[in-house]
């Protein structure tokens, strides 16, 4: 299962005006905050995918590297399983089969609101971090 993860959190647009009032990097900060994005949800993703470790074959099609795209002013990162490379069963562990519960810690690894929260809150924190640093 892959998907796009792009930055969201209360203030965002706040903390992008004041980042521009400061001169700041608004690009560099956004990467930086999409690739901590990756970081955290990759490491869920292998945590919950270790007990279903029977060819490897979808643990090799985790996204391992953080590919931040641009469309305009909107940034994203791409998050999850790659299908194309084997990710395929993730979907089936995310959400079940008929023969097959969903495994309930593959599914929160990416939606959870725990992790949202954990993901908009390391996000918020790189924004602020770089606020005041520029403010001195």
């Amino acid at each position: 299962m892959s998907s796009k993860t792009r930055i969201e959190f209360d203030g965002f647009e706040e903390a992008i005006s004041r980042l521009t009032k400061l001169n700041g990097n608004v690009k560099s900060i956004s990467e930086k905050a999409l690739k901590k994005t990756h970081e955290i949800i990759k490491q869920k993703a292998e945590d919950a995918i270790t007990p279903h470790n029977q060819t490897h074959q979808t643990e090799k099609s985790l996204r391992k590297e953080a590919e931040i795209e641009w469309v305009g002013t909107v940034a994203s990162v791409k998050t999850g399983f790659s299908i194309s490379e084997g990710g395929l069963a993730s979907i089936f562990l995310m959400y079940g089969t008929p023969r097959m519960k969903k495994d309930q810690k593959m599914y929160n690894a990416f939606w959870s609101k725990s992790t949202q929260q954990e993901v908009s809150e390391a996000q918020k924190e790189i924004f602020y971090n770089e606020i005041r640093r520029l403010n001195g």
